[in-house]
């Protein structure tokens, strides 16, 4: 492949192999459910093209024991929510199979929600090595809000920006600047967003040795690259891994300028936001970044 592509022995690539197993959404699942069994920062997922009966059983457990039965559908691998759907149908969700492959993930009923909105934030993560494992994690980070007031009513499910975060490309975007929206969380709710920050960087860190444990082959000493980590949190506050993109969209990193959270609280200048990336996966620095 590098000799068909051009590549030399001595270039770096910008992408790891085999990646597959963390970036679609079914593979992983399935590399954390191998590497870790099943944690509390994974919500119940089944691949419908291949645990179809075992999500049917799930569903009808739940259903007699009256338990929330709100579920997700999301495809192997697309972005920007398309063909995401949320549902309690287990008709429709059969039906959705049709559309092409997916997973069917439990939905978070009870999010944390900031003025009443629900929302997720998007972690950037620099990896430089995969055996041994050496990550980063940016400190740039955003959150994205939905638009609506947050509810379970059953016509709500159809209302994109009740339910869905994702509005660079449709619905309206309401950037929230993130030192500001970290100091109105923490009055709203009367929280230590340093504490919200620890768990989150263990559940990454479980991640990325769950890729490594399960897939070694994703090794390559001439590897380097960034992935997006998108995560919720509940309203116990705890962490809910989304998905994890590979080469993220960070036009709000270069658009806007932030002030770290963590560490020393600089301003972390947006016009140098990939110099910063350049930097820790190619020169071996470390500014604006921590590691994991």
């Amino acid at each position: 492949m590098k000799k068909a592509t051009g590549i030399t022995e001595n270039q770096y690539v910008n992408q790891f192999p085999f990646e597959a197993c963390i970036v679609m959404k079914h593979h992983l699942a399935e590399t954390i459910q191998k590497a870790h069994g099943f944690p509390d920062w994974l919500q119940p997922t089944y691949n419908l093209e291949t645990h179809l009966s075992q999500l049917i059983g799930d569903y009808c457990v739940r259903k007699r024991d009256g338990l929330n039965n709100l579920w997700i559908l999301k495809p192997w691998n697309m972005a920007r929510t398309i063909d995401t759907t949320v549902t309690s149908n287990i008709s429709a969700i059969i039906r959705l199979m049709e559309t092409g492959p997916k997973i069917c993930q439990k939905y978070i009923e009870h999010p944390a929600l900031f003025q009443g909105r629900k929302f997720d934030i998007r972690y950037l993560v620099l990896v430089r090595s995969m055996n041994p494992l050496e990550i980063f994690l940016a400190d740039t980070f955003w959150v994205r809000l939905a638009n609506n007031q947050y509810s379970l009513d059953k016509h709500s499910l159809f209302e994109y920006e009740t339910h869905f975060t994702v509005m660079n490309y449709r619905g309206t975007l309401n950037h929230k600047n993130t030192s500001e929206f970290v100091r109105e969380f923490e009055q709203e709710h009367k929280v230590n967003w340093l504490d919200i920050h620890s768990r989150v960087t263990k559940m990454i860190r479980s991640v990325f040795e769950a890729a490594a444990q399960v897939h070694p082959e994703m090794h390559s000493p001439t590897s380097r690259a960034m992935y997006g980590v998108d995560v919720m949190l509940d309203s116990c506050f705890q962490p809910k891994l989304l998905e994890v993109t590979y080469c993220p969209d960070c036009g709000r990193a270069c658009k806007y300028d932030m002030n770290s959270i963590v560490g020393d609280q600089e301003l972390v200048r947006a016009r140098n936001f990939y110099n910063y990336v350049f930097g820790c996966l190619f020169l071996n620095e470390t500014t604006h970044v921590s590691p994991l």
